[in-house]
Order: C-alpha cells, then structure tokens, then sequence
C-alpha cells in the first residue's frame, strides 16, 4: 500500500510539474498534495522527503516547503540540477537563469525556426530586459499570429522566473467604439480603482491598439514617461513595474501620437501568410487540420492537390482564414464521410476562389495523406541527395580533375531533375533568371569567359528553392559545415582564378538582388566555371594596376583588357591619402587569390610606389615587376607581352624603351561658363544646375558649373574658376558678392527680373528663336513650387504652405511687409534652411554671434515664434546662426529691392 502510494504521489508531481512558472506554486507543498491524493499531511511529507533522498524529487526549504519532480524541471529548463535542496523559489530561479539552455517553448509556435526566428527573438529581448522590459509594437495585418506571440512570451517568461512572481497578464481589446471605456477600466474614474491599481506588477497586451483614443494614449505616455523617470517620479505609480506590448493591425505611424511612438523603442513587423515559406505553410496547413480532427475525433485525409491548392492560395486575414477555409472544407467533408471512421478532402471541398487558382500539373498522381502521420514534404529532400552527390566528390578526392567532372555530371542530373520533376512555375523564378543573366554577362564577359545558357535558369531555380526552403537549406548548410569549409578551402586554393571570379558573381548577386548566394552554390559555380573555361591559358605573369583616385586604374584595364580581348590586367583604385603600407596590404590580399607561381608585373601612377617590389615579393613568394607613370599606352605594350609568353625581364626591358614621353603646347582657352552657388553646400547648387540645365534649348558651348560658396567668398576674384572660365553670370539662393561678376539671383529668375540682363549674356551662344524658347522654358520651369521641389528632398507643396505662413507670421510679428521679390528670396531662402535642419548640416558658425545675439534679441524672438508650427512639423530647432543668416539676408534684400519697403531696423 505504501509504495502504491508513494508512486500515485510522484506520478501526480511529475504531471504537476510539467506546468511549473514560479507563479502558482501553492499546489507544490505536502500540504496541497495530502488534500488532493486524500492521505494524512504528514504521510504525504514522508513519502515526499523518501523522493529527495532517492534523487528523484527536489525540495526547496522555505515557508512552505515546496517539491519539484527533478526529471520534469530538467526537462523543462534544458539543465542539470546538481543540487538536491534549495533554500527557496529565489534560489532555483536564479540556479535556472544561469545554467538552463533552452530558448523557452517556442517549438509549439509554427514558424518559430523559420519566418517568425528574429521575431521571437527581438521580442523575447526586449520582454526581458532589466528592470521591466522594453516597450514593444508588434506591426502585422489581422490574423499574423500577434497574440500568441505575445502570450507564449509571456508565458515562457513567467516559466523561467524572469518576471516577478505576482505579474498579472492584461488583455486590453480595443475596438472603434469602447476606447473610453477602456480608459475608466484600466485607470480608473471618480477615486475608483481601475485595473493598474490591482498589482503593482502588471503586462498590459494591447490588441487592436490602432483604436486607441488619444485620451488613452496621453495617458499610456504619462505611464512610459514616469517609467523613465522614477526616480524623480512623484507619481502614485512611480513603484509599479508595467511591461507593455502594443499589437497594431496597422503601421503605427498611421494612428499612434508622436510623444506616444517617441516612448517605444522597438517596432516588430511580423511577416503575412504569404510571405512565408512553402514548408512552413504546408506545416500550418496540416496543424489546423489535425486541429479539426480532434473536435471530430476522426482521422482526416488531404489529397496532395488540396495540400497544393491551401498553399499557393490567398487568404483574407491571413491564419484566420486559412483556419475558416479549413473548418469549412472539413464541414464539407463530414456530410460525404458520415458514418465512417475517416475523413477526405477532396478538390471539390475547395472554396471557389481556391479552385480557380489552383496550380495545374500533368504528371503527379493524386494521393491521399493521412494528417496524423504527416511528414513534412520530401521534395527537398531529394534536392540534398543530389546536393550530397556534388560534393562528396570533392572531400578527399584522388584527383581533382576527375572530382571536378564528376561533381559537374552529378549538378547536370541535378538541372535534369529541376527541368523534368521539380515543377517551378516559369513566373516565380523569371525575374531572377533575367538579373542573374544580366550579372553574368557582366562579369564573364569582363573576363572573356563563357558559361551555356541554361545555367542561369538552373541558378534561378535553386535560389528560389533556398528561399523556399530556407531553414531546411540552413540546416543542411550546418550539419556538412566541416565538410563544406574544407571543399571551399580547397578550391579556393586549387581554382584560385574560378573563385576569384564566383566572388565577383556573388558580390554583384547580393547587392543587385539583395540575396546571399549559398556555400553549395559557390561550389557548384567554381565547379561549372572550370568545366566550360578549361582552355583559359595559366599565365606566368599576371598584370595589376594600381591607381590613386575614383576609377583610374580601373578605366585603364577596362580599355586595355577590351582591346586585347582578354582579361590581363586587375585593377585596383586607392583613395588619395592611404600609405604605401596600407597599399600593399590590398595588393598582397589579390596577389595571393592569383596564382602563386605565376610572376606579377604592377603598373602604378606614382613613382613613390616602387619600393612595393621587395616587399611584394616577400609576401608572396614570387618575382614583381614595377614599372611607374602607367598609361593606357604602356599597359597596352605590357599586356601584349604578357599574351605572347614574354618573361618578366623581356617584358620589363620592352616596354622601358618604348616609355619615352612627348610633348606639344596648346594655348588655353577660357570656355564662357555659367556658376552656380548656394549657401547650402554643393548639392543644393547642383540641383540649380540641373533645373536650368533642363530649361536650355539643346547643347549650347557654354559650361554650367558649381561652386562652393564658402570658397567663393573666401577667394573672391582669385578663384580658380575665374581664371580658368569666362565667367558669364552667377546665380544661387545667396550673393557671394565677387568684384567685378555679374550675379542674378534665383528669386530674380522666378519673378522675371534681370532676365534681359541674363539673354545679353546669352545672345551670342542663341538665336533670337532659341533666346524666346528659353524664356518660355524658364517660365515654365522657374515657378516657385518647381525650384523648391528641386531644390529640396521635402515635399515641396507642403514645405511651402508651412512656410509661407510662417512668413505671414513673422512679418505681423516685425510689422512690416515685404515687396514680392523679398519674399519670394525669404521662401527659398527659408525652405533650404529647413532642409539643411532636416538632413543635419546646420550653418552653426557666424562671425560675432554673441554681437548678433545681444544686439537683435526681439527679432530671434520674433523668428523662434512665427516659426514655431514650422518647427513643430518638421521636429527641428532653429539655431541662431541661422536666424542671424536670415537676419543678413532680409537686411541685404532691403538695400537691392525697391518694389516694396522692407524692414528699416530689424532690431
């Protein structure tokens, strides 16, 4: 009877324990237990303490004494617990927060491994970071799965021991029409208590939080506000730990206040249905149906082309109506399975709309799959075999050459399969079939290499098969990691030219289609490459250029490689101030994925580069040749010697002969030359360039050029520009004032002043036709809305309404008004400095600022108030070297404008 007994006890433990949060742990004392298996407590307290003894139960030595089953908490935690005896529930959960492995339940949640992983993630760390988590948004349409993302988190918090104790759960549903109620519910109302006067340890799950009235939402900042302040907090909730999850159908941006998004650092969008991967959908699929043959308690069968159907279909709020369309297919079901111990979907159970879109295909027999045996889909399983096949060849091979071949036989089955059996629709993989040819021709024919054609297709299917299946293709990547590494170590070494060129494939590849290239598709490409490109002679000498500036060396070997058909040189460009040092750290990186028995000949721009001989060669192993002052002509002559198996001292002897420079002298000429400048750096006065660029009619032999307005003023008629161009006119956003320049400003331009003064400048370069065509065009072109939409990034309608009514406010603040080609200089004057306040680059110094600041305190006050909405809009702080340069701009505008009287004294 004892025994019986002492078993019953373990057995009801081990169930009780499977459950254990360090939240409810009131069932796990003697006492609890002798009330629930009928026996004395002290009975229950021997037989409990026999368990600690024989290892097989924990027991934790506080008031009350508590008893875990040991194999269930290790289970639970992924750890070993050494010890038989705590000294309390603090104790274990410290033991479990340093020693467990485990990454909390998320196994249950589909996806979890796969589209949901770095959700999870983001959201677990920010749930549990010290003292009270992180607020946290979780971005997705309705049926995403937000809530039990949200639940399982907390859930698996509370199981670890993460959050305290006493933490209450609070599901807060907010609709269109029941935010007030919310507000009374959760804060209270008339000194009654609301919901966050219930613990003072609370999470509040707020769904639907698109709803949220602004009333809810000042008061939910007020709450995140004083969470960050609480020490200086004199709240009544200053003592409460609140952690906060918004779950919001829509992007928040669009319903929630500015103050309330600035309080929640994180933002998590959770990916659609249909952005999921074809076997996470299959796994969603077949749990909603196992779901629903639970309620029926019958077994359900699928056919393979309903599974097919479910998962290419589209579904109106995402798993809630793939979970609808199920249950009404299995309702459709039942009636034809009435009586029988099982149920089939058959095609005809689908919806119309699935029926419709259902993919079609000619050599797959239906069959039957039983949901409660269910394996996931083996079609990628055969994709390893054939993944297997290419690289074992390669692993410890007698011969490399005959590895190669082998491994290319088994990848031409493996494109047979793919043509033949793996049915991928032509539309799914037709854009990256398109840009993976577009990628290769750019580089093989870079290198005069060839591949055949179909293996752009073959490539495009198995990148959309790793998408496909990513987490499988990760998995397998991980489980042949060693194997995978020493191949790839291998043919880098061996294959160093077919490498070299797979690396540029696979750079162009992720920055072009923002895809990585897997280590099996590397392998497979080297593989390929060398197969069709065998005849590509093994050189004894390689040929670098090396280059200060953009693209130098580069041009150079383009144009000599074009010329000889044949990829001779590499090219390398190095910015301006690197040391020979760090120069020769790139090159030794090429030199050593070349061949290290070839010699290399290294044509640099700069004789100072010379002293890279010895020390190349060292780093290297092998003979460098040098020579300076490289030219497109020289390279030529290299490059020839290079194809027709010259040595490194024939080639060298050569070309020094043949190096000699002439020279002729040709008198300059000044080009008429048009300037444009702005004080808001170069970019801004590149955009005037291009919009009376726009305006011109055709090429005409006048250069636009731009300037620096900074350099400008700093050099006045001393600027290089002035000495190397006839300088027609300058036109910007502000008068650098150059002696003896004309300048016509762009408020000039808009309002139509100063234009005869720009045609006359024109004239000689137009006809009178072509002069009329450019006045229409600049008309045209030169509105206000135009040149400040160019002239910005902002949206140039709204900029300009919100600017136009600070402007309106600040001449009632001044009392004055402004004449027309005032304001329109202050619009564009003050919409640049908007953008500069936007994208960071504020004009901050201002000679004698403190003058300024002590000497116009009325008109900064002025400018701060009627540009306050401004500022309020656009999130900036005006600083006061830009309030002084509009003080310097109006004051300049006053003296050149006679059309209206401007403000006298702006002090």
């Amino acid at each position: 009877m004892a025994n019986s007994t002492k078993d019953l006890i373990l057995n009801y433990l081990s169930d009780l324990t499977e459950t254990f949060d360090f939240t409810q742990v009131n069932a796990f004392t003697a006492s609890a237990m002798s009330d629930e298996m009928h026996i004395s407590r002290s009975l229950a307290s021997q037989y409990l303490n026999e368990l600690v003894k024989e290892k097989v139960v924990m027991k934790i030595n506080s008031r009350p004494v508590y008893f875990l089953h040991r194999k269930k908490m290790e289970e639970l935690y992924k750890t070993t617990f050494q010890d038989d005896d705590f000294y309390d529930l603090e104790e274990v959960k410290q033991y479990v927060m340093n020693h467990s492995f485990g990454e909390g339940n998320y196994s249950k949640i589909i996806g979890s491994d796969k589209s949901l992983a770095i959700v999870i993630k983001q959201l677990r760390e920010s749930f549990e970071y010290p003292p009270c988590g992180l607020p946290v948004i979780l971005n997705g349409e309705k049926g995403t799965g937000k809530r039990t993302l949200c639940t399982t988190i907390y859930e698996n918090a509370a199981r670890i021991g993460t959050i305290h104790a006493d933490t209450k759960l609070i599901k807060l549903e907010f609709s269109p029409t029941n935010s007030q109620t919310l507000l009374t519910k959760v804060f209270g109302k008339n000194n009654q208590p609301g919901l966050i006067d219930s613990t003072n340890h609370l999470v509040f799950m707020i769904c639907n939080a698109q709803y949220m009235s602004h009333e809810f939402q000042e008061q939910l900042c007020l709450l995140l506000e004083m969470d960050k302040n609480k020490s200086s907090s004199k709240s009544k909730y200053k003592n409460k730990n609140i952690r906060y999850m918004l779950l919001c159908d829509i992007h928040p941006h669009l319903c929630m206040s500015e103050r309330l998004l600035k309080n929640i650092p994180l933002i998590l969008d959770v990916p659609k249905l249909q952005d999921k991967s074809k076997e996470e959908k299959e796994e969603l699929i077949i749990h909603f149906i196992q779901n629903e043959g639970l309620k029926m308690k019958k077994t359900i069968k699928i056919s393979s082309a309903v599974l097919r159907a479910l998962v290419n279909g589209d579904y109106e709020n995402n798993l809630l109506g793939l979970q609808s369309t199920i249950q009404l297919m299995c309702a459709s079901a039942l009636r034809e399975s009435a009586g029988k111990k099982e149920v089939i979907i058959h095609t005809y159970d689908l919806p119309e709309h699935l029926l419709q879109t259902m993919p079609i295909v000619t050599d797959e027999n239906v069959i039957y799959i039983d949901t409660t045996t269910y394996k996931k889909s083996e079609e990628i399983d055969f994709i390893f075999d054939y993944f297997d096949r290419i690289i074992k060849p390669l692993h410890k091979y007698e011969g490399l050459e005959t590895a190669l071949n082998e491994s290319k036989h088994n990848f031409d089955l493996l494109s047979d399969y793919l043509s033949y059996k793996q049915r991928i629709p032509p539309e799914r993989i037709k854009g990256t079939e398109i840009s993976l040819s577009n990628i290769l021709d750019v580089v093989l024919k870079k290198r005069y290499i060839n591949l055949p054609s179909g293996f752009c297709c073959t490539l495009a299917k198995l990148i959309y098969i790793s998408e496909l299946y990513s987490s499988s293709i990760q998995n397998y990547h991980l489980e042949h990691r060693s194997m995978i590494d020493e191949i790839i170590l291998n043919i880098k070494s061996e294959l160093m030219y077919e490498s070299m060129i797979v690396e540029d494939i696979t750079r162009l590849v992720n920055a072009n289609l923002e895809m990585q290239m897997t280590d099996i598709l590397f392998i497979i490409m080297v593989v390929y490459l060398h197969h069709y490109n065998a005849q590509v002679a093994r050189r004894n000498i390689f040929g670098m250029i090396v280059c200060h500036g953009y693209s130098t060396a580069t041009s150079i070997a383009d144009a000599v490689n074009s010329l000889l058909e044949n990829y001779v040189f590499e090219a390398v460009d190095m910015p301006l101030d690197v040391t020979v040092d760090e120069i020769k750290e790139v090159l030794v990186e090429r030199l050593n994925r070349m061949n290290h028995n070839a010699d290399v000949i290294v044509m640099v721009d700069m004789g100072s580069l010379e002293q890279l001989g010895n020390s190349l060669s060292t780093a290297i192993n092998c003979s460098v040749g040098v020579i300076n002052n490289v030219s497109t002509r020289l390279a030529l002559n290299v490059g020839n010697c290079i194809l027709n198996d010259k040595d490194i001292q024939t080639t060298l002897a050569k070309v020094s002969e043949s190096s000699k420079a002439a020279y002729t002298i040709i008198d300059r000429q000044k080009n008429d030359t048009i300037l444009f400048t702005s004080e808001s750096g170069i970019h801004m006065a590149q955009r005037m360039r291009e919009l009376f660029e726009s305006s011109l009619p055709g090429q005409i032999p006048i250069d636009l050029e731009v300037c620096d307005y900074n350099q400008l003023v700093a050099s006045g008629p001393h600027h290089e520009l002035f000495e190397s161009n006839n300088v027609l006119f300058i036109t910007g956003t502000a008068n650098p004032h150059i002696e003896g320049q004309v300048f016509i400003a762009l408020e000039d331009i808009i309002s139509g002043n100063n234009i005869d003064l720009m045609t006359s400048h024109l004239s000689k370069h137009l006809a009178p036709k072509q002069l009329n065509q450019l006045l229409d065009d600049l008309r045209k072109d030169f509105t206000l809305q135009n040149v400040v939409g160019y002239l910005t990034i902002l949206n140039p309608k709204v900029l300009l309404d919100s600017v136009t009514l600070a402007i309106d406010d600040l001449q009632d603040h001044l009392n004055k008004r402004f004449g027309g080609k005032t304001l329109i200089g202050i619009y564009i004057h003050v919409c640049c400095l908007i953008e500069r306040l936007v994208t960071k680059t504020a004009i901050t110094e201002y000679v004698d600022l403190e003058g300024f600041e002590r000497d116009n305190k009325a008109f900064i006050a002025c400018v701060h108030e009627a540009f306050k909405n401004l500022s309020i809009r656009y999130n900036i702080t005006i600083p006061t070297s830009e309030i002084a340069y509009l003080h310097e701009f109006i004051a300049a505008d006053e003296q050149r404008f006679e059309d209206g009287e401007l403000v006298s004294k702006l002090k």
